[in-house]
């Protein structure tokens, strides 16, 4: 029994690093892996409830390279980068440097949008719905985020975009984001994220 066990796992293994190795498809084709620029990313943030746009909101995109060794996977911080909503609510990150020189599996990048008083991106908006894998590329997206009212929702929302989810040094990576969330901690009567000493 151990010897077939033993086989199962090999198998698993090697099936593991077959897909790896050939940039695993995800949903509707999508490459898991950058491959090659597909930058600028642009979008847009209204109130969901009044519809009009959502000045100053931040909005970070990370990105993770993933590495294979033999029986694990270790996926590792690349870079990150911020920009804030114009006054139409609109944004655009330009990456073309950060995607032009990406180690091999190099993940595409996960996004993050903060507004203090508003449900944080992803999770608590209300467009887009379903897999939003991807949605900034070419024209962007819209993103609608609703207002949130009670206390409990605020901390809720929170936990989704902690800065120090993504980067060590976000007071230097992610100034305007950590500034953005250390402000509604503070009104939520929580201290707000230390600045480490070494930054």
């Amino acid at each position: 029994m151990t010897g077939c066990f033993r086989m199962l796992v090999v198998c698993f293994w090697l099936l593991f690093v077959w897909a790896a190795s050939t940039g695993a498809q995800g949903p509707e084709g999508w490459d898991i892996y950058l491959g090659q620029p597909r930058g600028p990313y642009r979008g847009q943030v209204l109130d969901a409830d009044t519809q009009k746009p959502l000045v100053g909101a931040v909005v970070a995109a990370y990105w993770v390279r993933e590495r294979v060794y033999p029986f694990h996977s270790l996926r590792e911080p690349y870079a990150v980068r911020e920009v804030v909503t114009d006054g139409d609510g609109r944004f655009v990150i330009d990456a073309k440097d950060i995607e032009e020189n990406a180690p091999k599996r190099t993940l595409h990048p996960e996004f993050r949008i903060f507004a203090p008083g508003y449900g944080a991106y992803p999770g608590h908006q209300r467009q887009p719905r379903g897999f939003t894998g991807g949605i900034f590329w070419g024209s962007g997206r819209t993103v609608e985020l609703p207002r949130l009212e009670s206390r409990q929702d605020r901390v809720k929302s929170m936990r989704r975009v902690d800065p120090y989810d993504w980067s060590e040094r976000p007071f230097v990576e992610l100034p305007r984001f950590t500034e953005a969330f250390n402000r509604e901690r503070e009104s939520l009567g929580l201290e707000p994220l230390p600045i480490p000493e070494k930054e």
